[in-house]
């Protein structure tokens, strides 16, 4: 009798464990949201000196509702999409075509530093 109360609680004690990590996961998903949001925000408005429509706060916002529609929209239209041109992109050619467009990149502005971030001349 008493290993099936023990039993029945254990199982009772697993299922808030699952809750409770469902309820962490959702968590993790607003704080990165908002995190995202603001660093959007926080880039424009203080790196790239841009004015933003409400200054900080305002950029903010529209961060956030930007990465909202990001997370949630597009992803459901999206993802299969992009994970298909991936696979192709990473495994299914004999190049890791990302790993090159990084690496490029990387190649690129290590030489723009190197030439001390000039401009270009207006012709």
């Amino acid at each position: 009798m008493f290993f099936v109360k023990a039993r029945a609680a254990q199982i009772l004690f697993m299922g808030h464990i699952e809750m409770i990590k469902d309820f962490l996961f959702r968590l993790l998903v607003i704080v990165v949201i908002l995190g995202v949001g603001a660093l959007s925000s926080w880039i424009f408005y203080h790196v790239k000196r841009k004015e933003l429509f409400g200054g900080f706060i305002g950029g903010m916002v529209i961060g956030v509702l930007g990465a909202l529609i990001g997370a949630f929209i597009l992803d459901r239209f999206l993802l299969e999409p992009v994970k298909r041109v991936l696979q192709f992109l990473v495994y299914d050619m004999d190049v890791n075509v990302v790993a090159a467009f990084i690496g490029a990149f990387f190649a690129v502005f290590i030489m723009n530093k190197l030439n001390h971030d000039k401009d270009r001349k207006k012709y």
